[in-house]
This record gives C-alpha cells, sequence and structure tokens, in this order.
C-alpha cells in the first residue's frame, strides 16, 4: 500500500475549506486543464455512505470511478473510498483543520495498484508523481478560490 499527504496552510476558515471542497462544482473546479470529467450521479451530496460517480479520461480511455464517503464530519472532512477505480484499493481522507495562520487543507491518500510487481513499477514510474501534480493542482485551485489578497 502506497500513502500520499499533502497540506497547504490556507488564509481562509475551515467553514469555507468545508463549502468549496462539498460543492457539486468541487470536481470539475478541482480537474485540471487537459483532463477531461464526466460526473455520471445526479446527486453529488457529501453525506455519509454517499455514493459518487463519475468518469475520467486518461488517455484515450474513459475511465469509471465509483466512490463511497464516509466519515463525514462537517466541516471538518470526509473520506472517500474507491468501489471501482483503476486501483486495486484507493482511500482518500479530506481534512480541514484550524490552523493559526487560517485553515489546514490536508489530503492523505492510501493506495495501491494491480498486477503485483508490474503495479509497482507503474506507480514508481507514473502514478505516483501524476498524484503528486493532481494534489499539487487542487491545492492550489483552492488556495486561489478561498485566500483573498
Amino acid at each position: 500500500m502506497h500513502r500520499k499527504e499533502f497540506r497547504t496552510v490556507i488564509k481562509t476558515d475551515v467553514a469555507s475549506l468545508w463549502n468549496f471542497h462539498s460543492s457539486a462544482e468541487a470536481l470539475v473546479n478541482l480537474t485540471p486543464p487537459g483532463r477531461k470529467l464526466q460526473i455520471v450521479s445526479t446527486d453529488l451530496t457529501v453525506r455519509e455512505n454517499a455514493t459518487h460517480e463519475f468518469k475520467v479520461k486518461t488517455g484515450p480511455l474513459w475511465i469509471s470511478w465509483c466512490a463511497r464517503l464516509t466519515e463525514v464530519s462537517s466541516p471538518h472532512g470526509f473520506r472517500d473510498t474507491a468501489l471501482k477505480s483503476p486501483f486495486k484499493a484507493w482511500s482518500h481522507r479530506h481534512d480541514f483543520l484550524p490552523h493559526k495562520e487560517g485553515a489546514l487543507l490536508q489530503d492523505v491518500i492510501e493506495y495501491s495498484l494491480p498486477f503485483g510487481t508490474l503495479g509497482v513499477l507503474v506507480n514508481r514510474l507514473f502514478v505516483s508523481r501524476d498524484l503528486d501534480r493532481l494534489f499539487e493542482f487542487r491545492h492550489t485551485q483552492t488556495r486561489r478560490a478561498l485566500e483573498t489578497v
């Protein structure tokens, strides 16, 4: 199992972080240019045991994702766990924590890829760096959306 943590202090409050990330537009706003996202679910409410479905275009392929939300604790965070994805396992904890300079946005991802040793190699060559770029983009977009200059 691989683990990644991303942390960014944002000059805002915890409730604003929650509102931004729990909105139906969050997935669209946090999708990098060049990636395509198709939302399948009609209800994207962040609530305990909600199931969100969407498709992501990776290269020429559309990949289906289905995630269940748990540990929902407004306004402090929630977890999404993939029920269907390209990963063997995927768990993503979104935390919105008070910080002396505003609020701390923290994402903790635990994941594994299928195909044993080949999956480990694919992670090392592609997936790990792609996740780093994705979450750097997401944290930058969140800061841009919420910080007032």
